[in-house]
C-alpha cells in the first residue's frame, strides 16, 4: 500500500495586505523544480510562445492570492496557444509606444510616463484577464494607480528592487528563471488588491 503524500496548503493573502520584498525574493522557490520550465525557451518561436503562455498563468495565479509557488506549467500546447493570443494582443499596444516615443522630445517624456505609469499595470490586467480591451482601458489605470500612487509606487520599486537582485544572479544563471517567473509579483499583489 502507497501512502499518499500529503500536499502543501496553498497560501492565500489577505485581500488589501503587501508582502515585503523577501517574500517576492522567495516566490520562485517556494516550488523550486518549476524553474526547470525556463528551458521550455531552448525551443526556438513555439517554447517562447508557451513561456509567454505559462507567465500568464503565473500572473493569474499570483492575482487569484495563490503565493505558495509557481503553478504547474501544465500542458505545452495551451500554453503556445495561449502565448500566442498574449503576443498578437499585445503587438497594438506596443506599436502605439512606439510610434509615441518617435515624437521629438515630449514624445520621450510621454513615452516614460506611460512606460512608467500604465504599461506595468494594463499589462497584469491584461494577463489576468485575456481581454484585448484591457490594453487600452486607461479610466481604470488612472483610477486605481493614481487612487492609491504611494501603493503603486512601492510595488513598482519592490520589483525594480526584485529585478536587480536577479538580474546580477542571472550571472550565475540561476537568476534566470527566478527574474522571468517571478517578476510580476508586486505589481500582481497590488492589482489583486485593487479588484
Amino acid at each position: 500500500m502507497v501512502a499518499k503524500k500529503k500536499s502543501k496548503p496553498k497560501v492565500r493573502a489577505a485581500k488589501n495586505s503587501y508582502s515585503d520584498i523577501t517574500d517576492g525574493l522567495k516566490y520562485p522557490w517556494n516550488n523550486a523544480a518549476r524553474l526547470w520550465n525556463i528551458l521550455w525557451g531552448l525551443i526556438p518561436i513555439l517554447g517562447w510562445l508557451a513561456l509567454m503562455g505559462y507567465v500568464q498563468k503565473i500572473v493569474q495565479t499570483l492575482v487569484k492570492g495563490d503565493k505558495s509557488g509557481l503553478p504547474e506549467f501544465g500542458e505545452f500546447w495551451e500554453n503556445t496557444k495561449n502565448g500566442f493570443w498574449v503576443f498578437v494582443k499585445l503587438i497594438p499596444l506596443f506599436i502605439v509606444l512606439s510610434v509615441i516615443s518617435w515624437i521629438p522630445y515630449l514624445g520621450k517624456l510621454a513615452y516614460w510616463f506611460l512606460a512608467i505609469f500604465f504599461v506595468p499595470y494594463i499589462l497584469i490586467r491584461f494577463l489576468d484577464t485575456g481581454e484585448f480591451r484591457d490594453t487600452f482601458n486607461y479610466q481604470i489605470v488612472i483610477d486605481d494607480v493614481f487612487g492609491d500612487i504611494s501603493n503603486y509606487l512601492v510595488a513598482l520599486l519592490k520589483t525594480i528592487v526584485y529585478s536587480i537582485v536577479y538580474w546580477l544572479l542571472s550571472f550565475v544563471l540561476v537568476g534566470i528563471p527566478c527574474l522571468y517567473f517571478g517578476n510580476y509579483y508586486f505589481l500582481a499583489e497590488f492589482y489583486r488588491n485593487k479588484n
